[in-house]
């Protein structure tokens, strides 16, 4: 396996990039006090910023006003919160975030074109508008170098656990960092980046550029995992970009704009992972890879349905190597394959080759399924196209906490 030329820093979060503070709190959006509901992430350079933005045509208000802020020429913070997803609940939501992002640009004396936000929670509830303006002096006056962890607390909603990383890696002769938080659990489904996602570097780059290299980060990350088929009205990709690493700004599609851009995929991919293992009720990770399609569009559609088929999802929940789920998925996606080319792979242990059943390798496949993170390969034997998608079980447990979720 070949090394990257990034290196990843175990305790890497928001705050790993040069001139980025950030801060989190309980704020009273959720009941428990314990529980972090707010977070602010700050920087001390303007940046240029990129987003995505959920494909659900219901969308929240701090989808709605994120959507408008983000075609500013700079941005210098993000403002979040979980427990509520101030959506489908009137012009006092819309009202929400307008004061919200006020007050933290009156705070730190920037335009409020300059302040994006995030919420996510439950969609339908009135939002506590008073508690939130209230936290925001605090989360200014808390904001540090070392936040970031407290920011990654203060967004996630049934995750187990927060989801942060950093990578940093040579460009041209300077040392440059990408930072990230995110969460995730539940409703996570492609077609946009299905989770609240806040990126940020000390790279230097034009907003172009970035722009474009977040999109293709997202299109082969975040767009190609499914815990659920479900879409959120929330989801959110933000990333700033500050220049404090005082690279030569990029602004061309040359060597250094792939290496940033392949950085950024890896940044995002490690998120996505996480996501997915920490998803709700999730007890199996399978990292899905098809190869052998007419061309790499016709092998993402054959991984998304069947990485998104219920019965495949219980097939992985039971541990059962029941092989025929995935070539009934790959009938119904209506994908082209030759079936005597047609061949299936548990990790290393091969069920079907070329249309022939490997009946002894079925007891080895089933102990492969036991393992709580492992690949199947499908080969469709029909071109060269391949694509990779990252999917989980469906448990129990998914069913129990989304029955009684409000």
């Amino acid at each position: 396996m070949v090394k990257p030329f990034w290196e990843k820093r175990l305790h890497g979060t928001v705050t790993s990039p040069l001139g980025f503070y950030a801060s989190g709190m309980h704020c009273g959006i959720k009941k428990k006090r314990k529980k972090f509901d707010s977070a602010l992430i700050v920087s001390h350079e303007t940046c240029v910023a990129a987003a995505t933005f959920t494909t659900n045509r219901v969308k929240a208000w701090p989808v709605l006003h994120s959507m408008r802020s983000i075609k500013a020429m700079k941005h210098h913070a993000i403002l979040a919160s979980s427990g509520n997803a101030n959506c489908v609940n009137g012009l006092k939501g819309k009202q929400t975030v307008e004061e919200g992002v006020a007050e933290a640009a009156r705070l730190l004396n920037v335009p409020t074109e300059e302040v994006l936000i995030a919420q996510t929670g439950l969609i339908g509830a009135p939002f506590p508008i008073t508690r939130f303006k209230r936290a925001i002096p605090n989360l200014v006056q808390k904001l540090s170098r070392t936040g970031g962890h407290a920011a990654a607390k203060g967004i996630i909603t049934t995750d187990r656990s927060p989801k942060e990383v950093a990578v940093s890696f040579n460009l041209g002769g300077k040392t440059v960092t990408i930072g990230a938080i995110a969460k995730g659990a539940g409703m996570v489904h492609p077609h946009m980046a299905t989770l609240l996602c806040f990126i940020t570097t000390d790279v230097a780059i034009t907003k172009a550029l970035l722009r474009r290299a977040l999109r293709h980060a997202v299109d082969d990350t975040f767009n190609q995992i499914a815990i659920d088929n479900d879409r959120s009205t929330n989801d959110t990709v933000l990333c700033l970009a500050n220049g404090a690493a005082g690279n030569v700004l990029i602004q061309n599609v040359d060597h250094n704009y792939r290496m940033f851009r392949e950085a950024l995929e890896a940044v995002c991919r490690m998120i996505a992972y996480d996501m997915v293992r920490d998803g709700e009720g999730v007890s199996h990770v399978c990292t899905l890879r098809v190869s052998g399609a007419k061309n790499p569009t016709q092998a993402e559609k054959a991984a998304r349905h069947i990485a998104n088929s219920m019965l495949f999802k219980c097939m992985l929940a039971g541990a059962d190597p029941n092989w025929g789920r995935i070539v009934a998925a790959v009938g119904a996606s209506g994908v082209n394959f030759n079936y005597n080319h047609f061949s299936i792979s548990f990790d290393d242990v091969t069920v079907l080759h070329n249309g022939k059943l490997k009946v002894l390798n079925l007891p080895k496949a089933r102990r492969v399924l036991q393992k709580k993170c492992y690949a199947i390969y499908v080969v469709l034997g029909n071109g060269r196209g391949r694509a990779e998608f990252i999917t989980s079980d469906l448990t129990t447990k998914y069913v129990l906490i989304n029955s009684a979720y409000s």
